[in-house]
């Protein structure tokens, strides 16, 4: 699959607690002193939310592959229902990826491949760097990235970003995303909200997601604006919510999509013992 392809299908703090260079930010009078309270805060948030969405993009990569920038078409329903449609200046369709949570299909304008699958945590992670559900994947764009089983957790204010952070260390026998990895949380004190969130495996950093330019739309509290650096590939992806629509909820028909005529269908496997 070509760098362009992973771009477009990859996915993937208005407070913007990110601040300027040598600004500190004391903990609050009232802080948690407890990881377990923190980490309460996080679910909360994690699990809240809106459970669908139309999203205009503006995305703007940049990778060993290149440079690329144009619209991107983002229809959410959970669960795990998603389509991310790629655009041409002209609204013409140039890449799409489409699941109803059991399977997916993905194409390419210009690629005589076009892959299909199920939506297992193994094909989801060949366009979001990493095992992912598709509800999961759902939930990184929404702000609400899955919080990973873990087997033990640490909690430290960070007064650089003025947010909790939270380190969660996931279990050795644990064997999807958890396996051998680590995640970390920032978390704001007075919601909850996710600001950032890491997941390293072997010290090394695969997916770093900063959410930013919160605003309220029809009642919920949702990111503007997602910076996301993935290790393939040296991969620095910007999405910017230009338009949030939470009221209209997608039918079944848009998480389908039908390979062009003269498209190679691929099949992308699973791993043994996925469901």
């Amino acid at each position: 699959m070509s760098g362009a392809a992973r771009t477009w299908l990859g996915v993937v703090a208005a407070l913007t607690l990110a601040a300027c260079p040598g600004t500190h930010h004391d903990p609050p009078a009232d802080a948690h002193t407890t990881a377990e309270s923190v980490l309460e805060l996080a679910r909360t948030w994690v699990g809240g939310g809106p459970d669908a969405a139309v999203l205009e993009a503006r995305a703007s990569q940049y990778s060993e592959q290149g440079g690329l920038k144009g619209k991107v078409l983002i229809l959410a329903r959970r669960p795990g229902h998603l389509r991310m449609e790629g655009l041409s200046p002209t609204d013409d369709s140039v890449s799409v990826l489409a699941t109803d949570g059991e399977r997916f299909t993905s194409w390419q304008r210009g690629q005589s491949t076009c892959w299909v699958g199920r939506a297992c945590p193994d094909n989801v992670g060949r366009f979001a760097s990493v095992p992912l559900e598709a509800d999961e994947l759902v939930g990184v764009l929404l702000g609400r990235p899955p919080l990973i089983p873990h087997e033990h957790v640490e909690m430290k204010w960070d007064g650089k970003v003025g947010a909790y952070r939270l380190e969660l260390v996931g279990g050795a026998t644990d064997l999807g995303l958890a396996h051998g990895r680590t995640q970390r949380l920032w978390v704001a004190h007075a919601d909850g909200r996710v600001v950032r969130t890491q997941l390293l495996e072997g010290g090394r950093r695969k997916v770093d997601v900063r959410y930013s330019e919160f605003r309220r739309v029809a009642g919920e509290l949702v990111p503007g604006r997602l910076d996301v650096l993935l290790e393939r590939d040296e991969t620095d992806l910007r999405l910017e919510y230009r338009e949030i629509d939470l009221a209209t909820v997608p039918a079944d028909e848009a998480f389908t999509f039908t390979c062009p005529a003269g498209t190679t269908l691929e099949e992308l496997p699973c791993s043994q013992g996925t469901p």
